[in-house]
């Protein structure tokens, strides 16, 4: 399913420390088409966009309409533009602004938060080799060089939570 996809794109991206903005769904079947042909495939479409809403909420989602015609030529991309962008409204503006990696001082140490929506904690791998920190998701890797704060700390736990990985480190000397 391409909203999965997409999920696991979002999140992947955040791992690689590149912020989302902006989820754009298309081809959604406007409500002016009224043949019965269609109407499951509308019935289907609110469920899918209702997903695509909660799943990728807080960003904003804009939906294009399925065209009658394919995107094709100069008339056709300025007609999107419009769909996307009405008016004077700015295509370049950040549309929404979220922190993929954060260190956070906690009590006795330090957490690590690395923003990772839709991953479980059982589907990220942690190790600590030196001063990096490697994290795998999958076939996803990500070495992670670590502020010299917690460099000479181990970690010492991981949670999940509100879509962030939290990876507490401590001073070993100190536990």
């Amino acid at each position: 399913m391409v909203i999965k996809e997409s999920l696991r794109a979002h999140a992947y991206l955040s791992l690689y420390n590149v912020s989302t903005d902006m989820v754009v769904a298309n081809r959604i079947i406007p409500e002016s088409v009224t043949d019965p042909f269609f109407q499951r495939w509308k019935e289907n479409q609110t469920q899918y966009r209702k997903e695509i809403h909660d799943n990728f909420s807080p960003l904003p989602v804009k939906e294009v309409p399925l065209y009658s015609e394919e995107m094709c030529g100069l008339a056709a991309l300025d007609r999107l533009k419009e769909t996307l962008y009405p008016g004077n409204e700015d295509p370049s503006q950040v549309y929404y602004k979220e922190t993929t990696l954060r260190v956070v001082a906690a009590e006795g140490g330090y957490n690590l938060e690395l923003y990772l929506p839709g991953i479980a904690k059982n589907q990220v791998e942690l190790s600590k080799t030196g001063d990096e920190l490697n994290v795998r998701i999958g076939n996803h890797r990500r070495n992670l060089v670590l502020p010299q704060a917690l460099a000479a700390l181990n970690p010492s736990g991981a949670k999940m939570e509100d879509d962030y990985l939290k990876i507490r480190f401590s001073d070993p000397a100190k536990v």
